[in-house]
């Protein structure tokens, strides 16, 4: 007799029930990875360094189209996932900037939270990497 048919006042978790559980969004079959308009703009967009790792996994906004957003690339803004100026802050001593885009039409969005993305600022599943995974926040 499985543990859970003995304590059936509990709730059940679907987890035990369904086998192919995912911890993040892992859907390959939606629609692509939206990229920034902006990109070629703004210099912003070719550091070559990454922030810290602010969470490991991504953050679901509802962005408005031709609005101005100013996404966190160095990970310590309190305003996640967007920039509140931290990184202006001279004894903290951070070189990198916010990246700025604009999205061509207004719907939900998921933006990156863990700063190591190849799609500033759009999540591209890079959140996924063991090595991240790991790592202590």
């Amino acid at each position: 007799m499985s543990i859970l048919n003995r304590f059936s006042r509990l709730p059940r978790l679907s987890a035990f029930y369904h086998k192919n559980v995912s911890r993040f969004c892992t859907k390959t079959d939606g629609p692509p990875i939206p990229t920034n308009a902006l990109k070629d703009t703004y210099s912003a967009n070719e550091q070559s360094g990454t922030g810290v790792i602010y969470d490991k996994k991504p953050f679901r906004i509802h962005l408005q189209a031709g609005k101005n957003y100013t996404w966190c690339l160095c990970g310590r803004s309190r305003n996640q996932p967007f920039c509140d100026g931290t990184h202006r802050d001279i004894f903290l001593k951070i070189k990198l900037r916010p990246i700025r885009f604009i999205v061509s039409e207004t719907k939900e969005y998921w933006l990156c939270n863990c700063k190591q993305t190849s799609n500033r600022p759009f999540c591209d599943g890079t959140h996924k990497r063991p090595d991240i995974q790991e790592t202590r926040t």
